[in-house]
Formats: structure tokens, C-alpha cells, sequence
């Protein structure tokens, strides 16, 4: 095959796989919104769940505070009055049931919240695979122009990107703008390939 064909399929080949690896960062975004989906249905459950923990830790509180009135009833107390043992211990049963219900209420909202925060991180995951497989794509794909270009010797490549520069002419020499420089750095020229 000549060298311009060779330098075409070059360049067809690294846009078809461009267009590969856009196609797979678009299916690993699906998959990434899924799970972000998924996280937050079971952040929702887990709410559900220290919900249901803060109503049976109230309950409970009920059946105790309840429990304990039965007891000072039946011991010829007052189970309503103020500043008496029984008041004291129902102080202290309410105490701790709306602390447990308190605590169970903040972890339900800590659950939603880093729910949402991990599908979110899901969701900007899924957006930066598709726009870094855009951007390799572009990458490679002027990478293996510039390559083809420069391997197989095509004018018709390399002086797309370069005004005024051209490839090896027919008579072996390039045409080099006034303003290119070559810096020297005590190199003689000659380079073994």
C-alpha cells in the first residue's frame, strides 16, 4: 500500500476507536447513574429505617412512662404529682426516649444527605468519563494525523497544520518560514535513526 493510504486508515482507525471509547464512557455514565439511583434509594431506606427506630424508641418511652403510673398508682402514690420519686423517674424515661428519638431523627437526615452526596459524586463521575474519552478522542485522533503525516512523508498531511511548512519536496528539501530557528545545542546534525 502506498503511503497516503496507509496514512487514511491510520487515521480512520484512531477515529473509529475515538468513537469506541466515547461510546464506552457514555455506557459507564449509564452505569454510574445507576448506581447513583441506587445509592439514593437505599439512603432513603436507611432513613426509613432510624425513623422507625426514633417511633419505637418513643414507644417504648410510652410504655414505660405508662408503666411506671400503673406502679405509683398501685402503691398509693400520685403518679401525677410534681418533685415526687415517680416524677423523677418519668423525667428521666422522657429524657432518654426523645434523646433516642433525637438521635435516630439526625441520622435519618445524615443518611439522606450522604446518600445524595455519593450519587452526586455517581453522576460527576459518569460526566468527566464522557468528557475525558471526548477529549483523548480528539487527541488521538489529531495524534495519529500528525503521526501519518509525518511517517509516511504525505505533503497533503502535514502542511494542513503548518503554514509555510511543507514536507519533503520531491527534490528532498523542506520549505521552512524565515521566522523557524533551530536552537543549537552544540549537536553536530547528524542523528542515527
Amino acid at each position: 500500500m502506498s503511503g497516503p493510504t496507509l496514512a487514511v486508515i491510520a487515521i480512520a482507525s484512531a477515529a473509529v476507536a475515538g468513537y469506541a471509547s466515547i461510546q464506552g464512557a457514555k455506557a459507564q455514565k449509564k452505569m454510574y447513574e445507576r448506581q447513583a439511583d441506587i445509592t439514593e434509594r437505599q439512603g432513603r431506606l436507611d432513613a426509613l429505617a432510624y425513623k422507625q427506630q426514633g417511633v419505637n424508641s418513643i414507644k417504648k418511652m410510652n410504655r414505660v412512662m405508662a408503666a411506671n403510673a400503673a406502679r405509683a398508682a398501685a402503691g398509693n402514690l400520685d403518679p401525677y404529682a410534681s418533685y415526687d420519686s415517680a416524677d423523677v423517674i418519668g423525667t428521666y424515661n422522657l429524657r432518654q426516649g426523645v434523646n433516642d428519638f433525637v438521635i435516630a431523627r439526625d441520622n435519618a437526615t445524615i443518611a439522606k444527605k450522604m446518600a445524595k452526596y455519593q450519587a452526586d459524586n455517581y453522576r460527576y463521575a459518569g460526566q468527566v468519563a464522557v468528557k475525558n474519552a471526548q477529549r483523548m478522542a480528539v487527541v488521538n485522533l489529531g495524534m495519529s494525523f500528525v503521526t501519518a503525516g509525518s511517517v509516511y512523508g504525505t505533503s497533503g498531511l502535514t502542511g494542513m497544520f503548518s503554514s509555510g511548512t511543507t514536507a519533503a519536496t520531491s527534490s528532498g528539501s523542506a520549505v521552512v518560514p524565515s521566522s523557524f530557528s533551530m536552537p543549537n545545542y552544540g549537536n553536530t546534525g547528524n542523528f542515527i535513526v
